[in-house]
């Protein structure tokens, strides 16, 4: 559990601090991301059923202006549709690899909020549920973009 916490924290970090300190931010993050997707797939969350208090909504804006300013380079990439399939005519989608680590650094600092405001069972539901039905596709196309744009 302080594992995950840690990895939360420092993520987070790079959509908050606008001051953050890192020798390599790219590598940084990559490393952080492989980790928190490893947290992931391992945690089984049980929900808690107590009523708590819903988080305040986030400054997705705010928090795209300092992911940019760490990493002035990030930008757009293609990728196709359902790449699972072998198709003639494969759809290519287009991502935007700010927007994959703003999305991912807003979910994580909910998870980080319920940590501390809720309880451990309540944010480790919330890590779980978030990452499965929003995080984990922006945290996949993010890697594949990291690896193509460090190769």
């Amino acid at each position: 559990m302080s594992e995950l916490k840690k990895l939360i924290d420092r993520i987070v970090e790079f959509g908050t601090n606008e001051k953050l300190v890192s020798k390599n931010k790219i590598l940084e993050i990559q490393k952080l991301l492989v980790g928190i997707y490893a947290e992931y797939l391992n945690v089984e969350p049980e929900f808690d059923d107590k009523d708590y208090e819903e988080p305040l909504r986030l400054d997705y804006d705010g928090i795209r202006g300092i992911v940019t300013q760490h990493f002035p380079d990030f930008g757009w990439y293609h990728s196709v549709w359902e790449s699972h399939k072998i198709n003639e005519d494969a759809e290519l989608i287009t991502g935007d690899a700010i927007d994959d680590l703003t999305d991912i650094i807003k979910d994580l600092i909910e998870v980080q909020w319920r940590f501390e405001n809720n309880s451990e069972k309540d944010g480790l539901y919330q890590f779980e549920f978030l990452m499965r039905h929003h995080c984990e596709q922006h945290l996949v196309d993010l890697l594949k973009y990291l690896k193509e744009i460090t190769d």
